[in-house]
Protein backbone atom coordinates (compact mmCIF):
# COMPACT_ATOMS: atom_id res chain seq x y z
CA UNK A 1 0.00 0.00 0.00
CA UNK A 2 1.49 3.34 -1.04
CA UNK A 3 1.48 6.52 1.01
CA UNK A 4 -1.44 8.11 -0.84
CA UNK A 5 -3.74 5.12 -0.28
CA UNK A 6 -2.77 4.86 3.36
CA UNK A 7 -3.45 8.56 3.93
CA UNK A 8 -6.86 8.29 2.28
CA UNK A 9 -7.81 5.29 4.41
CA UNK A 10 -6.80 6.96 7.67
CA UNK A 11 -8.67 10.19 6.89
CA UNK A 12 -11.85 8.32 5.90
CA UNK A 13 -12.43 6.91 9.37
CA UNK A 14 -12.86 10.28 11.15
CA UNK A 15 -15.13 11.46 8.35
CA UNK A 16 -17.42 8.44 8.74
CA UNK A 17 -17.55 8.95 12.50
CA UNK A 18 -18.52 12.58 12.04
CA UNK A 19 -21.19 11.76 9.45
CA UNK A 20 -22.89 9.18 11.68
CA UNK A 21 -25.39 6.56 10.56
CA UNK A 22 -27.18 8.81 8.07
CA UNK A 23 -24.26 8.93 5.63
CA UNK A 24 -23.88 5.19 5.10
CA UNK A 25 -26.96 3.44 6.50
CA UNK A 26 -26.10 0.03 5.02
CA UNK A 27 -22.72 -0.33 6.74
CA UNK A 28 -22.77 -2.51 9.85
CA UNK A 29 -20.57 -1.51 12.78
CA UNK A 30 -19.13 -3.97 15.25
CA UNK A 31 -20.72 -2.18 18.21
CA UNK A 32 -24.22 -2.56 16.76
CA UNK A 33 -26.54 -5.48 17.50
CA UNK A 34 -28.61 -6.67 14.56
CA UNK A 35 -31.97 -8.26 15.38
CA UNK A 36 -33.21 -9.74 12.14
CA UNK A 37 -36.78 -10.90 11.75
CA UNK A 38 -37.49 -14.58 12.24
CA UNK A 39 -37.42 -16.17 8.79
CA UNK A 40 -36.36 -19.38 7.13
CA UNK A 41 -33.04 -19.28 8.97
CA UNK A 42 -34.41 -19.50 12.51
CA UNK A 43 -37.31 -20.87 14.56
CA UNK A 44 -38.76 -19.04 17.52
CA UNK A 45 -37.78 -20.47 20.91
CA UNK A 46 -41.27 -19.82 22.26
CA UNK A 47 -39.89 -17.29 24.76
CA UNK A 48 -39.95 -13.65 23.66
CA UNK A 49 -37.15 -12.55 26.02
CA UNK A 50 -34.81 -15.17 24.61
CA UNK A 51 -35.78 -14.49 20.99
CA UNK A 52 -34.80 -10.84 21.40
CA UNK A 53 -31.23 -11.80 22.29
CA UNK A 54 -30.60 -14.43 19.60
CA UNK A 55 -29.43 -13.69 16.04
CA UNK A 56 -32.44 -14.15 13.77
CA UNK A 57 -34.67 -14.01 16.86
CA UNK A 58 -34.75 -17.77 17.39
CA UNK A 59 -32.91 -21.07 17.22
CA UNK A 60 -30.69 -21.07 14.12
CA UNK A 61 -31.27 -23.66 11.38
CA UNK A 62 -28.31 -25.67 10.13
CA UNK A 63 -26.12 -24.61 13.06
CA UNK A 64 -24.90 -26.38 16.16
CA UNK A 65 -26.46 -25.14 19.41
CA UNK A 66 -24.76 -26.20 22.64
CA UNK A 67 -26.59 -26.22 25.97
CA UNK A 68 -24.46 -26.46 29.13
CA UNK A 69 -26.40 -27.45 32.26
CA UNK A 70 -25.33 -27.34 35.90
CA UNK A 71 -27.34 -30.46 36.66
CA UNK A 72 -29.95 -32.50 34.78
CA UNK A 73 -33.62 -31.69 35.07
CA UNK A 74 -33.38 -27.92 35.63
CA UNK A 75 -35.48 -27.08 32.58
CA UNK A 76 -33.23 -27.84 29.62
CA UNK A 77 -35.85 -29.99 27.91
CA UNK A 78 -38.66 -27.57 28.70
CA UNK A 79 -36.65 -24.82 27.02
CA UNK A 80 -36.55 -26.80 23.76
CA UNK A 81 -40.08 -28.24 23.73
CA UNK A 82 -41.77 -25.38 21.80
CA UNK A 83 -39.27 -25.61 18.93
CA UNK A 84 -39.30 -29.42 18.87
CA UNK A 85 -43.10 -29.45 18.88
CA UNK A 86 -43.13 -27.10 15.91
CA UNK A 87 -40.79 -29.36 13.95
CA UNK A 88 -42.93 -32.47 14.50
CA UNK A 89 -46.18 -30.60 13.73
CA UNK A 90 -44.64 -29.70 10.37
CA UNK A 91 -44.26 -33.43 9.66
CA UNK A 92 -40.48 -33.50 10.10
CA UNK A 93 -38.64 -36.10 12.15
CA UNK A 94 -37.21 -35.30 15.58
CA UNK A 95 -34.39 -37.62 16.70
CA UNK A 96 -33.43 -37.99 20.37
CA UNK A 97 -30.02 -39.59 20.99
CA UNK A 98 -30.12 -40.46 24.68
CA UNK A 99 -26.99 -40.62 26.88
CA UNK A 100 -25.27 -43.98 26.81
CA UNK A 101 -25.06 -45.91 30.11
CA UNK A 102 -21.29 -46.28 29.84
CA UNK A 103 -20.72 -42.55 30.31
CA UNK A 104 -23.14 -41.67 33.10
CA UNK A 105 -24.42 -44.75 34.91
CA UNK A 106 -21.71 -47.39 35.06
CA UNK A 107 -19.58 -47.56 38.26
CA UNK A 108 -16.03 -46.32 38.28
CA UNK A 109 -12.91 -48.26 39.32
CA UNK A 110 -13.86 -48.01 42.99
CA UNK A 111 -17.30 -49.51 42.42
CA UNK A 112 -19.11 -46.23 43.02
CA UNK A 113 -21.84 -45.43 40.48
CA UNK A 114 -21.03 -42.40 38.38
CA UNK A 115 -24.21 -40.58 39.40
CA UNK A 116 -23.21 -40.94 43.07
CA UNK A 117 -19.94 -39.07 42.59
CA UNK A 118 -19.74 -35.37 43.55
CA UNK A 119 -20.90 -33.08 40.77
CA UNK A 120 -22.61 -35.80 38.75
CA UNK A 121 -26.24 -36.86 38.43
CA UNK A 122 -28.43 -39.01 36.28
CA UNK A 123 -29.57 -37.24 33.10
CA UNK A 124 -33.15 -36.03 32.77
CA UNK A 125 -34.54 -38.40 30.15
CA UNK A 126 -37.61 -37.52 28.08
CA UNK A 127 -40.99 -38.83 29.25
CA UNK A 128 -43.33 -39.67 26.38
CA UNK A 129 -46.65 -38.55 27.99
CA UNK A 130 -45.10 -35.20 28.95
CA UNK A 131 -43.77 -34.73 25.42
CA UNK A 132 -47.19 -35.45 23.95
CA UNK A 133 -48.77 -32.99 26.40
CA UNK A 134 -46.27 -30.35 25.20
CA UNK A 135 -47.47 -30.78 21.61
CA UNK A 136 -44.76 -33.09 20.26
CA UNK A 137 -46.04 -35.62 17.72
CA UNK A 138 -44.57 -38.92 18.92
CA UNK A 139 -45.25 -40.47 15.51
CA UNK A 140 -42.50 -38.24 14.13
CA UNK A 141 -40.10 -38.82 17.04
CA UNK A 142 -37.28 -41.37 17.13
CA UNK A 143 -35.53 -42.28 20.39
CA UNK A 144 -32.07 -43.85 20.14
CA UNK A 145 -30.55 -45.44 23.24
CA UNK A 146 -26.86 -46.23 22.54
CA UNK A 147 -25.04 -48.74 24.71
CA UNK A 148 -21.56 -47.21 24.41
CA UNK A 149 -20.05 -43.78 23.84
CA UNK A 150 -18.93 -44.84 20.38
CA UNK A 151 -22.48 -45.83 19.43
CA UNK A 152 -23.74 -42.49 20.76
CA UNK A 153 -21.34 -40.51 18.60
CA UNK A 154 -22.17 -42.66 15.58
CA UNK A 155 -25.91 -42.15 16.11
CA UNK A 156 -25.49 -38.37 16.26
CA UNK A 157 -23.53 -38.24 13.02
CA UNK A 158 -25.80 -40.65 11.14
CA UNK A 159 -28.87 -38.68 12.19
CA UNK A 160 -27.40 -35.58 10.54
CA UNK A 161 -26.74 -37.52 7.34
CA UNK A 162 -30.41 -38.38 6.83
CA UNK A 163 -32.90 -36.35 4.80
CA UNK A 164 -36.12 -34.77 6.13
CA UNK A 165 -34.58 -34.25 9.56
CA UNK A 166 -36.43 -31.61 11.51
CA UNK A 167 -34.49 -31.56 14.77
CA UNK A 168 -31.76 -33.47 16.57
CA UNK A 169 -31.34 -33.47 20.33
CA UNK A 170 -28.49 -35.47 21.81
CA UNK A 171 -26.21 -35.85 24.78
CA UNK A 172 -22.56 -35.74 23.71
CA UNK A 173 -20.85 -38.93 24.94
CA UNK A 174 -17.91 -38.63 27.30
CA UNK A 175 -14.52 -38.69 25.59
CA UNK A 176 -10.84 -38.62 26.46
CA UNK A 177 -10.65 -34.84 26.79
CA UNK A 178 -11.41 -31.39 25.44
CA UNK A 179 -9.58 -32.01 22.14
CA UNK A 180 -11.64 -35.11 21.38
CA UNK A 181 -14.85 -33.28 22.28
CA UNK A 182 -13.92 -30.41 19.97
CA UNK A 183 -13.29 -32.77 17.06
CA UNK A 184 -16.63 -34.51 17.67
CA UNK A 185 -18.45 -31.18 17.86
CA UNK A 186 -16.68 -29.98 14.73
CA UNK A 187 -17.94 -32.97 12.75
CA UNK A 188 -21.47 -32.40 14.02
CA UNK A 189 -21.28 -28.70 13.17
CA UNK A 190 -20.19 -29.41 9.59
CA UNK A 191 -22.89 -32.04 9.14
CA UNK A 192 -25.54 -29.70 10.55
CA UNK A 193 -24.83 -27.19 7.79
CA UNK A 194 -26.00 -29.67 5.14
CA UNK A 195 -29.68 -28.99 5.83
CA UNK A 196 -31.97 -26.66 7.78
CA UNK A 197 -32.51 -28.81 10.87
CA UNK A 198 -32.37 -27.73 14.49
CA UNK A 199 -29.37 -29.32 16.21
CA UNK A 200 -29.03 -29.25 20.01
CA UNK A 201 -26.24 -30.86 22.01
CA UNK A 202 -26.40 -31.15 25.82
CA UNK A 203 -23.20 -31.12 27.87
CA UNK A 204 -22.32 -30.53 31.54
CA UNK A 205 -21.49 -27.01 32.67
CA UNK A 206 -17.89 -27.98 33.46
CA UNK A 207 -17.24 -27.86 29.69
CA UNK A 208 -17.99 -24.12 29.52
CA UNK A 209 -14.30 -23.22 29.34
CA UNK A 210 -13.53 -25.76 26.60
CA UNK A 211 -13.34 -24.57 22.98
CA UNK A 212 -16.39 -25.27 20.84
CA UNK A 213 -17.31 -24.63 17.19
CA UNK A 214 -20.99 -24.19 18.09
CA UNK A 215 -22.59 -21.06 16.67
CA UNK A 216 -24.61 -20.60 19.87
CA UNK A 217 -23.67 -21.65 23.42
CA UNK A 218 -26.00 -21.24 26.39
CA UNK A 219 -25.33 -21.93 30.06
CA UNK A 220 -28.45 -22.99 31.99
CA UNK A 221 -28.66 -22.47 35.74
CA UNK A 222 -31.53 -22.96 38.17
CA UNK A 223 -31.72 -22.77 41.95
CA UNK A 224 -35.35 -23.76 42.38
CA UNK A 225 -36.94 -20.77 40.66
CA UNK A 226 -36.93 -19.37 37.12
CA UNK A 227 -34.34 -20.66 34.66
CA UNK A 228 -31.26 -18.45 34.26
CA UNK A 229 -29.93 -18.53 30.68
CA UNK A 230 -26.49 -17.02 30.13
CA UNK A 231 -25.40 -16.55 26.52
CA UNK A 232 -21.76 -17.64 26.37
CA UNK A 233 -21.40 -17.34 22.61
CA UNK A 234 -23.48 -15.82 19.84
CA UNK A 235 -22.86 -14.06 16.55
CA UNK A 236 -22.75 -10.43 17.61
CA UNK A 237 -21.75 -8.47 20.65
CA UNK A 238 -21.63 -10.42 23.93
CA UNK A 239 -24.49 -10.44 26.41
CA UNK A 240 -23.29 -9.84 29.96
CA UNK A 241 -26.51 -10.29 31.94
CA UNK A 242 -28.39 -13.63 32.12
CA UNK A 243 -31.92 -14.01 30.77
CA UNK A 244 -34.58 -15.09 33.29
CA UNK A 245 -37.22 -17.45 31.90
CA UNK A 246 -40.15 -19.11 33.68
CA UNK A 247 -40.00 -22.55 32.04
CA UNK A 248 -42.23 -24.48 34.46
CA UNK A 249 -45.44 -23.24 36.10
CA UNK A 250 -44.66 -20.67 38.74
CA UNK A 251 -46.09 -22.77 41.56
CA UNK A 252 -43.32 -25.32 40.88
CA UNK A 253 -40.73 -22.87 42.22
CA UNK A 254 -39.07 -23.88 45.43
CA UNK A 255 -40.96 -22.60 48.48
CA UNK A 256 -38.72 -20.45 50.72
CA UNK A 257 -37.78 -21.88 54.08
CA UNK A 258 -40.22 -21.20 56.88
CA UNK A 259 -39.36 -18.58 59.50
CA UNK A 260 -37.55 -20.29 62.41
CA UNK A 261 -39.49 -20.53 65.66
CA UNK A 262 -37.98 -18.33 68.40
CA UNK A 263 -36.35 -20.12 71.30
CA UNK A 264 -38.50 -18.36 73.90
CA UNK A 265 -42.21 -18.74 73.32
CA UNK A 266 -44.26 -16.01 75.00
CA UNK A 267 -46.62 -17.24 77.67
CA UNK A 268 -50.27 -17.37 76.77
CA UNK A 269 -53.23 -17.13 79.05
CA UNK A 270 -55.65 -20.00 79.35
CA UNK A 271 -58.70 -19.72 77.11
CA UNK A 272 -62.00 -18.93 78.71
CA UNK A 273 -64.15 -21.84 79.83
CA UNK A 274 -66.72 -21.20 77.13
CA UNK A 275 -64.11 -21.61 74.34
CA UNK A 276 -63.51 -25.32 75.08
CA UNK A 277 -66.02 -27.98 74.20
CA UNK A 278 -67.54 -30.22 76.89
CA UNK A 279 -65.95 -33.39 75.50
CA UNK A 280 -62.45 -31.87 75.42
CA UNK A 281 -62.93 -30.56 78.97
CA UNK A 282 -63.85 -34.06 80.15
CA UNK A 283 -60.77 -35.62 78.52
CA UNK A 284 -58.38 -33.06 80.01
CA UNK A 285 -59.91 -33.41 83.46
CA UNK A 286 -59.54 -37.19 83.35
CA UNK A 287 -55.91 -37.18 82.16
CA UNK A 288 -54.47 -34.37 84.26
CA UNK A 289 -54.50 -36.13 87.65
CA UNK A 290 -52.95 -39.30 86.18
CA UNK A 291 -50.10 -37.56 84.37
CA UNK A 292 -49.47 -35.02 87.08
CA UNK A 293 -50.38 -32.11 84.82
CA UNK A 294 -51.51 -28.90 86.48
CA UNK A 295 -55.15 -28.36 85.73
CA UNK A 296 -55.93 -24.82 84.42
CA UNK A 297 -58.33 -22.85 86.54
CA UNK A 298 -60.74 -22.56 83.64
CA UNK A 299 -61.01 -26.36 83.47
CA UNK A 300 -61.25 -27.00 87.20
CA UNK A 301 -64.51 -28.64 88.27
CA UNK A 302 -66.96 -26.27 89.92
CA UNK A 303 -66.77 -26.15 93.69
CA UNK A 304 -69.55 -27.95 95.51
CA UNK A 305 -71.24 -26.57 98.58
Amino acid sequence: MDTTTLRAATTLVPQLRAAGNTALPHIWRGTEWIQAETGAGASSTGYALLDQQLPGQGWPHGQLVELLVDQPGIGELGLLLPALAGATRAGRTCVWVLPCPGSVLEPDDTGTPADALPGTARPALPYAPALAEAGIDLAHSIFVKPLTAREGGWALEQSLRTAHLGALLGWLPDSAGADADFRALRRLHLLAQRHQALVFILRPARCAQDPSPAALRLHLHNEGGPLQVRVLKRRGRPLLEPITLQIHPQHWNRVPAATPVPETVPATTAPPAGAIGPRLRQIVQSLSPKAGWPLPASLAPPATA
